[in-house]
């Protein structure tokens, strides 16, 4: 058994991002129901699938990714104070 993710195309006038072929966004109108723990695993499979694969929060109230994923301190850090950069861990970034 094989697989290929293919690209998919942008909206009406919207440009690609460069270096990012898809986006799976995980969304509710209700906190507490498993956003982020579901937005994790997806990361983890498809990296353990192969893909390169990236995870984000915009969870302010409870930061809770870095947890999940076994790291210490914020998601990402400023190296040189012009570019954040995200942690890594299990193949995710």
């Amino acid at each position: 058994m094989s697989w290929q993710v293919a690209a998919q195309s942008v909206q009406g006038s919207l440009q690609r991002l460069p270096g990012i072929r898809n986006v799976v966004a995980v969304a509710s109108g209700k906190g507490g129901v498993g956003k982020s723990t579901t937005a994790v695993n997806l990361a983890l499979a498809l990296a353990l699938e192969g893909a390169r694969s990236a995870c984000s929060t915009a969870d302010i109230y409870g930061p809770s990714q870095p947890r999940m994923m076994g790291l210490q301190g914020p998601a990402a850090h400023e190296p040189h104070g012009k570019r954040i950069e995200p942690l890594e861990a299990y193949g995710v970034r």
